[in-house]
């Protein structure tokens, strides 16, 4: 696959600001000419070797700096590529690219190097996803997960589906290559028995979305619970500091408050809310409804009670779900007396919960552990992978779907090149995943979230 045009692109690829160093990329096939053009050095510029000279533009001298040129087609893009590491000043980052761009290149977009890895066939489509998770990766397991992909792992079994599938089509097709022949074939039954494997592994890997989407975007974990029961103690308690005000008046948080914080390589996304109750007051109303949202929305409710109010209730679970998500606290244990916790635990029987008291960061500990227990129980130890973007989770849903379609269209007999249009609308969607067949409105999608310079 090739790239768009043969324009040659330049980008800064580090941070913006100050530092001790910075590095502009260009890629294309004028990337070696520019640079020669603003580089002095007593050293001719040869492939994979860092060779040090100075930097001039047409009013002078700019910077000292190592040039790398790395040849096509054993770069990064699949295209002659040339990085130069200089001061990092933007000052002397702006003139170098001005300097470029007077020379023929022009100013890279978002994701632009990273796509032309791509159209050069350098990587998949996943691998180029991988590249942009793992450079917002936040948390341990979020970059695991991005390794799998940038690595090639997720594209790896993907392809292997693929391989698969394309078998089975081949099985049919070549029935009807040969279907005036005496000549026997696969039977129909064992054809069936196969899509249906096969669509077993995609529904597997289906229902690893939940973890994957938790580990890569961060377990949202609104803290829920009615006004003054501590649940802002608690949000504290987690951060370690005082992040939100704390006081005996009820409804004093009205808006929620989000922070994250790292428990066993996740990342939980912890919100602040507002009691839930009935109220008169507007501006709580509003704080109240939104608490409401977040307890269907959140994949982890961390739900927070008064054990020293003799009046404490355990709220009744409104489905199933609600019921496994959530954690109960039975907070202030400090001034909770035994029989108070012991109504309210045969209350809880059969429900996750914990005794703590956030204003003295008793129980925190184990409350977190139970939150990276709850998380775990949707990983599956034998899978290679797990699918972490909405993107392939649609496509396996849609190939699931069309596999499905195949196998009730071959028990009723249909045949073969009826099923055979399933079983490719299958491998199109398997494709989409890899690249293969997506269109530019994706792509554009894809690259354009990821930053400038890469």
């Amino acid at each position: 696959m090739a790239t768009e045009n043969n324009s040659t692109i330049v980008a800064l690829s580090t941070p913006g600001g100050y530092s001790g160093i910075a590095v502009v990329r260009l890629s294309g096939n004028g990337s070696l000419s520019i640079v020669k053009d603003l580089f002095k050095s007593k050293q001719e510029i040869e492939p994979r070797v860092a060779t040090f000279g100075k930097l001039y533009d047409r009013t002078g001298y700019i910077d000292t700096a190592i040039v790398t040129f790395y040849q096509a087609p054993n770069s990064y893009t699949g295209e002659d590529l040339v990085e130069i590491s200089l001061h990092g000043n933007p000052f002397l980052c702006d003139l170098l690219i001005g300097a470029c761009v007077a020379r023929g290149a022009r100013g890279a977009k978002p994701g632009e190097f990273t796509r032309r890895a791509f159209l050069n066939g350098k990587i998949d489509l996943s691998q180029a996803e991988g590249i942009a998770d793992i450079i917002y990766s936040s948390s341990r397991s979020a970059q695991k997960a991005s390794a799998k992909l940038l690595e090639g792992q997720t594209g790896g079994v993907i392809a292997g589906l693929k391989s698969t599938l394309i078998n089975i089509i081949t099985l049919l097709e070549l029935e009807l290559d040969f279907l005036e022949e005496e000549i026997s074939f696969t039977p129909k039954d064992k054809i069936i028995n196969q899509i249906e494997n096969l669509n077993a592994e995609i529904q597997s890997l289906i229902s690893s979305y939940r973890f994957g989407k938790m580990v890569r975007e961060g377990v949202l974990c609104p803290i829920i619970g009615p006004p003054n029961s501590g649940k802002s103690s608690l949000f504290n308690a987690f951060l370690q500091e005082e992040r939100v005000i704390v006081s005996p008046v009820p409804g004093t948080t009205r808006d929620f408050i989000e922070e994250s914080v790292g428990v066993n390589g996740y990342q939980f996304r912890l919100v602040d809310t507002a009691g839930i109750r009935d109220t008169i007051d507007a501006v709580e109303s509003i704080g109240v409804a939104k608490s409401q949202d977040l307890l269907n929305l959140g994949d982890l409710v961390l739900y927070v009670l008064d054990s020293s109010d003799a009046l404490t209730t355990v709220p009744p679970p409104l489905n199933k779900q609600d019921k496994d998500k959530t954690i109960f606290i039975l907070n202030k244990s400090d001034i909770a007396d035994e029989a108070n916790l012991e109504r309210l635990k045969k209350q809880l029987s059969g429900r996750r919960y914990f005794i703590s008291s956030a204003k003295y960061h008793i129980g925190v500990h184990e409350i977190a552990a139970g939150m990276v227990k709850y998380i775990e129980t949707f990983r599956k130890q034998d899978e290679p992978v797990f699918i972490t973007r909405l993107r392939h989770h649609e496509a396996l849903k849609r190939a699931s779907s069309c596999l499905r379609t195949a196998i009730q269209s071959a028990k009723t007999g249909n045949p073969s090149e009826i099923i055979v249009i399933d079983l490719r609308e299958a491998l199109e969607q398997l494709d989409i995943i890899l690249g293969k067949t997506t269109n530019d409105d994706i792509l554009n999608n894809i690259f354009s979230n990821f930053c400038v310079g890469k």
